[in-house]
């Protein structure tokens, strides 16, 4: 084994503290409105395209209970719709509305001015690296895991969302 125990452990308490670091730091004002995760439910549906709700809900790794909290609230605030398959008129399809495109627009934008900001004292090249090797971190977890009764994630499915 390549990496100790004492490492897989640090690296993880770090990339803990970055996740709480960057929902602070990187906060969108109108992503208080919604419950946690709720951006990142409109950027794996953009990314998806029109679908079932439970096939969002595999891709994403939730339970199809709560997608259904995120959903409704994000049918309630216009960022998402719903209709009847036409395919089979006993299920419903989702997808992002225009409002919740320009939402994730908003989001967007302003992560990455965030982001600009926590690191003006880097260079591009710093930044590019630290980027690839964030890369290689995700594309290392997501070809070496699958939980129980859970997919593996392909190149091209959520883990390519742009949240």
């Amino acid at each position: 084994m390549a990496v100790s125990s004492d490492t897989a452990q640090s690296l993880i308490k770090e990339l803990y503290l970055m996740g709480r670091a960057m929902r602070v730091v990187l906060l969108h004002p109108e992503e208080g409105q919604l419950l946690p995760g709720g951006v990142g439910v409109l950027g794996s549906l953009e990314a998806r395209g029109e679908c079932r709700q439970v096939d969002l809900a595999t891709d994403l790794c939730i339970s199809p209970s709560a997608l259904s909290r995120h959903v409704a609230e994000l049918v309630g605030a216009g960022y998402i719709s719903r209709h009847a398959d036409p395919g089979d008129g006993r299920a419903t399809l989702i997808r992002i509305t225009p409002e919740g495109r320009e939402l994730l627009c908003r989001v967007r934008v302003s992560r990455a001015r965030g982001l600009q900001t926590a690191l003006a004292d880097w260079s591009e090249g710093d930044a590019e690296q630290a980027y690839l090797a964030v890369q290689q971190l995700r594309n290392a977890l997501t070809a070496h895991h699958t939980a129980p009764g859970q997919r593996r994630l392909g190149p091209k499915q959520n883990q390519e969302a742009d949240v």
